[in-house]
């Protein structure tokens, strides 16, 4: 399977949106490659600035330590490895980052960042089951 291309990417963040909008929040969407390039990105009015760095950040670590951004922070403090967050310019370690895999094969990672992290876990796995559905069809 391919890395996650832009069409795709755009479909993701207009599904992400979407989402959003009918729970009436504001985020910032970032959906990144196999290998953790930034394809596509949008910060919805009102999101906060901040969200920017943030949903980049949730992205690349779901495709770095290929596992959604939650378990990666259960498993820092569950081993107590204290830093393991700062290292490859700073990862994040909550809700929000999810890996794409399809048929077991990553092809990239949304982040989405902007409200709390199960709301922005939510909005990301709407992106994804919507491009999953997409492919199978």
């Amino acid at each position: 399977m391919n890395p996650i291309n832009c069409q795709q990417a755009r479909q993701m963040l207009d599904d992400a949106v979407k989402q959003a909008e009918d729970m009436g929040l504001n985020v910032c969407i970032s959906v990144v490659d196999s290998g953790a390039n930034l394809v596509a990105f949008l910060r919805m009015d009102k999101a906060f600035l901040g969200s920017t760095e943030v949903s980049q950040r949730k992205a690349r670590t779901a495709v770095l330590f290929q596992c959604p951004t939650d378990v990666f922070g259960q498993v820092i403090e569950q081993e107590k490895l204290l830093g393991m967050d700062q290292i490859d310019g700073g990862l994040m370690a909550f809700g929000g980052g999810l890996p794409i895999l399809v048929n077991g094969e990553l092809i990239g990672a949304v982040g989405v960042s902007g409200a709390t992290a199960k709301q922005d876990k939510a909005i990301a796995t709407a992106a994804i089951t919507a491009l999953l559905a997409q492919l199978a069809s």
